[in-house]
């Protein structure tokens, strides 16, 4: 059968031979590799939450800090993953870099972040994103498109600043899981998982594929 995975199997990572006691410096250090070799993309990732009966929900959204203090990401507090946040603050995100054959996986408690660390994030977004979240009403029915973008439009054209609308907000997800996997094509692939404890402090371990 062919081999299916596609990527840099032959990456010299020393960490899943002797892995640092934090994984802040770790996912770093992924990140810039994964910008660095022009992985398209790097911050795109998949945010899981849980719908109002208990099942599971996802979609891709652009991160805009992924960090070891947390995952940051930008949506309307009334949007559907708005809402199933506000009902149960509880996420994973996954991402995944095909030309590296790396994972990262991050699971924790979501908070949703004050006024000026949402302006902050919002003024980071270009333009043409600030248009289309101050016309739309995220996951509600589409009447017409034409006069959305028309709307955008009359938003690109004038003067000044787009400011935030009063519904969104920046969101965190604070780890408590962290696992960083690299992929074998023989399928033995490395995984190191980081779990954090009740008191703050990280528990290592290499886990089997």
């Amino acid at each position: 059968m062919a081999n299916t995975l596609t990527g840099d199997a032959d990456l010299f990572l020393p960490e899943f031979d002797d892995p640092p006691a934090e994984p802040g410096g770790l996912l770093d250090e992924w990140v810039h590799r994964a910008k660095e070799r022009g992985v398209r993309e790097a911050l795109a990732a998949t945010l899981a939450t849980i719908g109002e009966g208990g099942e599971p929900d996802a979609r891709t959204v652009a991160l805009r800090r992924l960090t070891g203090d947390g995952v940051e990401f930008g949506t309307s507090s009334d949007s559907r993953k708005g809402r199933q946040l506000a009902a149960d603050p509880r996420a994973a995100v996954v991402l995944y870099w095909r030309e590296l054959l790396q994972q990262l996986r991050v699971t924790g408690r979501v908070e949703r972040l004050g006024e000026a660390e949402s302006d902050d994030l919002f003024a980071r977004r270009t333009r043409e994103a600030q248009a289309a979240t101050m016309v739309s009403e995220q996951d509600a029915p589409l009447d017409d498109l034409d006069r959305l973008r028309d709307a955008a439009r009359d938003l690109l054209s004038a003067d000044g600043p787009i400011g935030r609308p009063e519904r969104w907000y920046a969101y965190r997800v604070v780890p408590e899981l962290i696992e960083f996997w690299h992929g074998s094509p023989d399928r033995l692939h490395r995984r190191l998982r980081y779990v954090r404890g009740d008191g703050g402090a990280w528990t290592v371990s290499r886990v089997q594929p």
